[in-house]
């Protein structure tokens, strides 16, 4: 179905998006400084690099961990907690960026 290249080309997209999500949650203080409400949109950059780190793990257990393994209750429950997660923390990061303001 994917090819070795696609594979590869999902696994470098998935250490960019888990790179981008540390480097954010670092430096959550240093970009929400010039905030009116620093601390809420410093919450709002963390919750958005948790969404990228759960987008990351969506990726690869969507793409590379069901090319390895069979498709089965584990790959599905951890693609499934990932999209809950995922999207509970880009809810946050939406209204924690909105009250930030």
């Amino acid at each position: 179905m994917w090819s070795t290249f696609g594979r590869s080309v999902i696994v470098v997209m998935s250490v960019a998006l888990v790179v981008a999500g540390l480097w954010l949650w670092t430096h959550a203080g240093f970009l929400a400084s010039d905030a009116s409400r620093p601390d809420v949109a410093g919450w709002a950059i963390r919750s958005g690099a948790v969404a990228a780190v759960a987008a990351a793990q969506a990726l690869l257990s969507y793409f590379v961990i069901t090319a390895a393994f069979r498709r089965g209750f584990f790959t599905t429950a951890v693609r499934f907690t990932a999209g809950l997660v995922g999207g509970a923390a880009v809810v946050s990061a939406v209204a924690l960026g909105f009250a930030g303001r």
